[in-house]
Parts: structure tokens; sequence; C-alpha cells
């Protein structure tokens, strides 16, 4: 939908065809979990972190100049882990396209392209909360840049190949008037030395490369390889590395058409290296590794109803062992980490631009003292058209 559309002619040679297009996203949920606490089971900024939640009210904008120039905005207004009402500039950049060369660049705020989940919204998960590796590797919202990307893309007869290089530095991983302390939480805050899992984000200047080929066999089934790398400071004042793999592999009954069935699988691979320091004793240094494992499998076995599964895997890892007042502490902690999701999703088509969803999910986690059940219900609204990324 054209909010705005200015179509400027004269008899100049240079003809503006602009566009505004608004975009509109509504997520809540409502459940439970057996967990102690739903920061014990969550770790994104738009995880659940109540019984009744607003994850996320999204209201956007796209501009499209021409074929030369793009831009989006977004924010994001939720609950926080207080129960107040809060809010997030998610994105707002700018794109000039079709430059010399196959080239497109990007300035401005946006969510690096880094792995399966991390540049899209909350409205663009197909499940109710975001993939462990999201928030435990990349932050609390994820890997947030403000800086620019340059991206060059190959396009041939059965897919494309594209590499997207972005030099930026990253966002605040905290929320507008978030001062919640977290040191009681297993994985969160900081411990008696001052450090927390949150050190070892990345934070001021980074560098994120990831390159992707998609290849369509038919007009049915389409394969999609990425390989990611990034790395930048963190909060030890050293660098923190990763470096991941993914695939994706979907058929379509309909091919390029829309409805029928469809059938996706994926599977992401992440390995971090995190170089850490002592609180108390800078002398103190050294370098952990971290391994990460997402897969997936999604079923619309009817035009209205998508079957979810998603498996997760963490590894634990610690680094800096120091005795303080006779018990051992750790410079770098991350606690190992297990989930099984399931998931049923409802659609209800209202318009070419216009969709609600009601999505009930289960996930049991595998914490290190406890195992937990959560079950969610959650209901969104999309208007709007596709965003540009």
């Amino acid at each position: 939908m054209k909010l705005f559309h200015i179509l400027a002619i004269s008899t100049s040679p240079l003809l503006a065809d602009i566009s505004l297009d608004p975009t509109f996203h509504f997520n809540g949920v409502i459940g439970d979990t057996s967990a102690d606490s739903f920061s014990e089971i969550g770790g994104h900024a738009h995880d659940p972190t109540d019984n009744f939640a607003i994850q996320g009210l999204e209201p956007g904008l796209n501009l499209r100049v021409d074929d030369w120039l793009a831009g989006f905005t977004n924010i994001n207004v939720f609950t926080d882990s207080n129960h107040e009402i809060d809010w997030e500039l998610e994105e707002a950049f700018l794109k000039f396209k079709n430059l010399p060369g196959g080239f497109e660049l990007r300035g401005g705020r946006m969510l690096a392209r880094m792995g399966l989940q991390n540049n899209q919204h909350l409205h663009a998960w197909t499940l109710v909360n975001s993939n462990l590796t999201t928030s435990q590797f990349l932050g609390e919202e994820g890997l947030m840049s403000e800086g620019i990307e340059l991206t060059w893309r190959k396009d041939f007869d059965q897919g494309f190949f594209a590499i997207s290089s972005n030099f930026s530095n990253t966002a605040s991983h905290h929320h507008h008037g978030d001062e919640e302390d977290h040191g009681d939480e297993e994985g969160h805050g900081e411990d008696e030395h001052g450090h927390s899992s949150e050190d070892a984000f990345m934070e001021d200047s980074v560098f994120v490369t990831r390159a992707l080929l998609s290849y369509n066999w038919n007009d049915f089934h389409q394969n999609r390889l990425g390989i990611n790398t990034a790395w930048g400071d963190n909060g030890y004042g050293r660098d923190t590395s990763m470096h991941s793999i993914d695939y994706v592999y979907t058929w379509r009954e309909n091919g390029i058409e829309l409805g029928g069935r469809e059938f996706s699988i994926g599977a992401e691979y992440f390995y971090r290296d995190v170089e850490w320091m002592g609180e108390d004793d800078p002398a103190l240094q050294g370098a952990t590794s971290q391994n990460s494992l997402m897969a997936y499998v999604n079923y619309r076995f009817h035009p209205q109803w998508i079957a979810g599964l998603r498996y997760e895997y963490l590894e634990g890892a610690r680094g800096g062992a120091d005795i303080h007042l006779g018990e051992t502490e750790y410079a770098f902690e991350s606690a190992e980490r297990k989930r099984l999701t399931l998931a049923l999703t409802r659609e209800f088509r209202h318009s070419d631009i216009m969709l609600s969803t009601i999505r009930l999910q289960y996930s049991h986690d595998d914490l290190k003292d406890e195992n937990a059940d959560s079950i969610w219900l959650q209901f969104g609204f999309d208007f709007g058209g596709p965003e540009i990324r």
C-alpha cells in the first residue's frame, strides 16, 4: 500500500518516482513456564518476559525512489523485564541500489546480516522466541550496527550469489531506561568481580561479512547456503570473533506461485572465540571457544496451517579460573543450554497486505540446574508489503 506516491513529471529529463509505504506489526503472548523466572529461559529482548507480554508494536516505513534509492525505518514498542512499556529504534537506513559493477550500499542503523535470524524483525520469526544463538552470541537484541554495508550480487539462471560486508559500531544492547539489575540470574548480570556474560558481546567497532549462495534446482526446489564471519571489540576490552555456516532447503508445491503446501528444513552452526581478562587481575588473560547448533523443520500442510520443530544446543564454556574467598570464579562463563520447541501456527489472510496469526508453542529447556517446560499462545497482526532489506 502506498500512503504517499509522488510522480514528478516535467520537461526535465530527470523523473522521480517516489513512494512511502507504511508497515505495522503486532505480537503479544500469554503463557507460563515452570522455570524459576522468565529470564532463565529467555535472553533476547523480545522473548516473552511475563505471563502476558507485548512483544512488539512495530510501525515502519519503506522509502523507494525510482530504482536507485531505498530506505527503511521502524521502532519496536514492548513490555520489558520490569513489566513496563519501553521502545527501541531498530533500524533507520538508506540503501543505494544498482551501483556500477553490481554493488549496493546501505548506511545507518541496521540489523547486521549474520546467520539466519539476526537480520529478521520480530514479526518475521517463525516461533515465539528467538534462537538461542541470536541472544547468547550476538546480543540481547542481536547484532545491531550503525555504519555502512557494501553488497555485491551476481545473478545467474538458477539463482544468485551475494557477499555483504558491514563496517560499523554496535548499537546499545540495552533498552531505553532499562536499569534492572540481573545479577542473580543465571548467565546474566555481574558476578562478584564485576563481569557479566554480556562482556563477551561485540561492542564498539565490528566487522561482519556474509556470503550467500541461492540455487534453485527448478521452481519447486530452493537451496540457500550462507557463510558468515564477524569480529570486534568486546566488553573485556579485547576481541570476540565468530564464524558460522547455515543451510536451508525449501520445497513449494506451487513453485514460484503463491499458495499450496510448503516444506522447509534448515540448520546453523556457530563457533565463537572470546578473549577475556580478569576484573581484579588484568594479567589474568586468555581466550575460550564455544559452539552452538540449531536445526529446524517447518511444514505448511494446509494453506493456513504450519507446523514447526526446532532443536538447539549451546555448549557451556568458561575461562579464567580465580580463587576468591575460597570459591572458584571465572572471568568468562556461559552455561550449557539445550532446547526443543514445537509449534502450530494458524494464519488468517485478510488481503494481500493484511494477515493475522495465532501460534501455540511448547518448549522444553534443559538448563544447568533444572529442566523447564513452557507453553505460549501468541497473537500476531501484520499490515503492509515487503520491507526493504
